[in-house]
């Protein structure tokens, strides 16, 4: 590849003897007269090299070496002077001024041509590695647009209105530009508090990448009233489906039911989450009991969860591997251990504040994982906003909008019936917290007849924390293996007295029970806080037949005073 040289010299045949040398090798010659000439062709055609003679009237030889230089800034650019001069301090000068090297008079033509190879050798290098520089800069602040466009859509993904929630104490501590570690939160329309920590393989983009797909089908779920058991299953599918082969996510999901008083826990690959009382002592933890998130495909995967009846106000901690393997200057892992002593030691004003100052107490130099911990408050069970009295039944008319469905066993089997109908209560609600209250109605009276009318169901089972974990174990089997029965729902808005009623009936093929005695039992004990949440909420509530059949009327613009719930009762009898 030819260059581009110019010779400088204030001697015409000089210039006129190197430029011969230099047009025989196949390069492009400029020349110049005089210091003052060089930098004017210099800065209007750029040379790949330069001969420069010392000595020169006007502006020499070292003042426009230096010139030139200053005006090159930081471009590799070879500049040989040509003197007679031969003192080591004469030598010395020249460099300093910018030259590369020296050729003395008069000029040896066999070692003037291996000048100019060589530095041809070393401008070609050096261009390539200018082209390479270029590139890479390029790359970069290409990597840099896509890193904030990434930040911005994984900020945007990640902190959504959930986890705003007061309940919530979190913190997300990256590793890199990205965070493997995610966290989301979101409410149920029943009430029930979703929790969601999640844990990419590896770290960084990919790592984020590989839990992106679980916030959408988490929000999306949550918000139509999904267990996190059938929320797992369809995240599970879409990883498997979605990542390539080898990229999985251990996940943590949890489903607080205030109203109930229980914890649903499905947790696959993640550390163990810790249940605290109010007094410090962890009363329970969840193993991880599943394989991560995308490694089954969905006919192998299981969505069993662990239940947990709990009584009192406490906290749920959470948190990722990175906690426990954050290691010291002796590298020395944290561990579960100190992370528990943080726990039991602190107030419960100031747990979360222990722990994460015993973590960064503990932990030295640069991180080699993300670290996830999360704390939620867990109300004590029962725990509700009240609704809204109403007054005593009257006739009702009809406002024109009627609907029915109807559920056979195998549909039950396969569905969420209540959130399926999540966009009937959406249309038919005037407010959020009337869907969310419908929502609430309807979700227990459909669990009633299904696990009491049709899977025939013992609530005894109950009575005890431990029982609620065996209560569920015996449910997912019966429904397994349900052959036959159905659900018949019935919604209607009715009008009365210029006010809006939501008439829910649920019709179940069941044999039935007698309600009057199951009333009296389910105002004490652990079972029975549905129903008796229900009556609460409800305007009337009518049991008929043999127990089978329930009509509860909801309003949708009710008085303002205090609930009577003996009128509840008197309506049932």
């Amino acid at each position: 590849m030819g260059m581009t040289v110019m010779v400088v010299d204030d001697i015409a045949n000089n210039v006129a003897i190197a430029g011969q040398v230099v047009k025989r090798m196949g390069h492009r010659l400029i020349e110049a007269r005089s210091g003052e000439e060089a930098l004017e062709k210099f800065l209007a055609e750029s040379p790949d090299m330069i001969l420069m003679d010392v000595m020169m009237p006007g502006i020499g030889g070292l003042e426009a070496t230096r010139r030139i230089r200053q005006a090159a800034g930081s471009r590799w650019l070879p500049i040989l002077m040509v003197t007679a001069l031969t003192r080591e301090d004469e030598v010395l000068e020249g460099l300093r001024a910018g030259a590369d090297d020296y050729l003395t008079k008069p000029l040896s033509f066999p070692v003037f041509q291996a000048k100019i190879q060589v530095f041809q050798r070393i401008a070609e290098l050096q261009q390539a590695l200018s082209r390479h520089s270029a590139e890479l800069a390029a790359y970069y602040r290409q990597a840099e647009d896509e890193r904030h466009l990434g930040a911005r859509l994984m900020e945007y993904m990640v902190n959504r209105e959930g986890l705003g929630d007061p309940a919530l104490r979190y913190r997300v501590t990256p590793a890199w530009h990205f965070s493997g570690d995610l966290i989301a939160a979101a409410r149920t329309p029943g009430k029930c508090h979703h929790i969601l920590l999640s844990d990419g393989m590896g770290h960084g983009l990919p790592a984020a990448m590989a839990s992106l797909p679980q916030f959408d089908t988490f929000y999306a779920m949550t918000e139509l009233g999904y267990g996190i058991g059938r929320i797992a299953e369809v995240m599970n599918g879409r990883m498997h489906t979605m990542m390539p082969p080898g990229r999985y996510a251990a996940l943590t999901l949890v489903s607080i039911n205030p109203v109930m008083g229980t914890i649903e826990v499905w947790n696959g690959g993640n550390p163990y989450p810790r249940l605290v009382d109010a007094e410090g002592k962890i009363v329970k933890h969840w193993k991880s009991r599943h394989v991560p998130l995308g490694l089954l495909p969905p006919e192998e995967f299981s969505a069993e969860l662990e239940v947990y009846s709990y009584e009192g106000e406490c906290q749920l901690f959470l948190w990722t591997d990175g906690l426990t393997e954050a290691e010291n200057a002796a590298g020395e892992q944290f561990g579960a251990e100190r992370a528990c002593a943080a726990l039991e030691s602190a107030a419960p004003a100031h747990r979360f504040e222990a722990l994460v100052a015993a973590l960064d107490e503990h932990r030295a130099g640069a991180l080699v994982d993300d670290i996830s911990v999360l704390m939620v408050a867990v109300p004590a069970p029962g725990t509700l906003e009240q609704p809204a009295a109403h007054e005593a039944a009257a006739e009702y008319g009809s406002d024109g909008l009627c609907m029915s469905f109807h559920f056979e066993a195998q549909d039950l089997k396969n569905l969420d019936v209540v959130p399926t109908l999540s966009g009937v209560i959406e249309r038919i609600a005037a407010t959020k917290e009337h869907a969310g209250q419908i929502f609430l109605i309807l979700s227990e009276l459909v669990s009633n007849a299904l696990d009491h009318g049709l899977l025939r169901m013992d609530s005894s089972l109950k009575t005890t924390s431990d029982g609620f974990a065996a209560y569920a174990a015996r449910r997912q089997n019966a429904l397994k293996e349900l052959q036959q029965g159905f659900i018949d729902i019935g919604i209607e808005i009715l009008r009365r007295d210029n006010r809006r009623m939501v008439k829910i009936s649920v019709r179940d093929s069941g044999p039935g029970f007698d309600w009057a005695v199951q009333s009296r039992m389910s105002e004490s004990g652990l079972h029975g806080r549905g129903i008796e949440l229900v009556r609460r909420l409800s305007h009337e509530m009518r049991y008929s037949g043999a127990g089978n059949e329930v009509v509860v009327y909801y309003a949708l613009n009710p008085f303002n005073r205090a609930i009577d719930s003996s009128r509840s009762h008197a309506l049932m009898q």
